[in-house]
């Protein structure tokens, strides 16, 4: 506690002027970045049970897949960007958890040591208060709740990412046939979004959010999320509609993401679904 403390004075003392917006509980303090790089890791949704106080509690948690076959309606692609200061290769070979691999990059303190080089793009400090607003405006009927990118170091602390680089285009293929589908076709119809980290769709030509904590729909349809002219999401998580006929099967998926810069991202994952 007495860390958290040190660093939440030294974050308002050094950054809060500039990077934050402060709205009574709670602080947003944002790391806007460009889009450049881009990876995926896979994982599986794991249910847990737990028990205390002689009560039996179930909840679901996201699992780094390690040299295992997964269920397909278990599999979910897990997808991150960042700019040039990101490292895919460290982090695809550190076996660390993609949560905690997104706290680290968007959060300005890894231990107790200041990350001095973090490469950060201009606010736009119109898009910032309509995050802030969007957050407050979820956070008071649910003020006991986290959000969905959460690793604050106190309850009115939230680091808070966002992308400043447009999605032209983006989408998902198999090096091998699945869904009756010939190898390297599109896959975008049989995947859906399960869930942006945070929650937040913001236009790349109006510079606004379009979607978020606040709204009680979901977007889940990659065709409908290309269709808002979406910045880049600092992470998302893509989940199958449904059981490929192919399983049991063991293939490279690829995520191909096209920046409204011209800049064409690919990364390849490999996974055995059963």
């Amino acid at each position: 506690m007495r860390l958290y403390v040190t660093l939440i004075a030294v974050l308002g003392a050094t950054s809060c002027g500039d990077r934050s917006i402060r709205d009574g509980g709670t602080t947003l303090h944002f790391y806007p970045r460009v889009c450049t790089q881009m990876f995926t890791l896979p994982q599986e949704d794991v249910d847990v049970v737990e028990e205390a106080g002689g009560k039996v509690y179930r909840r679901h948690e996201y699992r780094r897949v390690k040299d295992k076959a997964v269920r397909a309606e278990r599999f979910i692609l897990w997808l991150m960007t960042g700019a040039d200061d990101l490292n895919p290769r460290e982090a695809k070979s550190s076996g660390t958890e993609p949560m905690a691999i997104e706290g680290d990059y968007d959060f300005e303190f890894s231990g107790r040591e200041q990350k001095r080089n973090m490469e950060l793009a201009p606010s736009i400090p119109t898009l910032e208060r309509q995050l802030q607003n969007d957050y407050t405006q979820w956070g008071r009927g649910f003020r006991g709740l986290s959000s969905g990118h959460d690793g604050g170091l106190a309850h009115d602390l939230r680091p808070w990412p966002y992308r400043v680089t447009g999605v032209k285009d983006f989408r998902i293929i198999s090096l091998s046939p699945l869904f009756g589908q010939p190898a390297e076709s599109s896959l975008n119809d049989y995947f859906i979004i399960d869930e942006f980290r945070p929650r937040q769709v913001i236009s790349y030509r109006r510079k606004a959010l379009l979607w978020g904590y606040s709204d009680k729909d979901k977007v889940t349809s990659i065709r409908q999320w290309l269709s808002m002219e979406p910045m880049a999401p600092p992470a998302v998580m893509f989940r199958l509609k449904r059981r490929p006929e192919e399983l049991p099967i063991k293939t490279k998926l690829v995520s191909i993401l096209e920046t409204t810069e011209g800049k064409v991202l690919r990364d390849t994952l490999e996974v055995e679904l059963r």
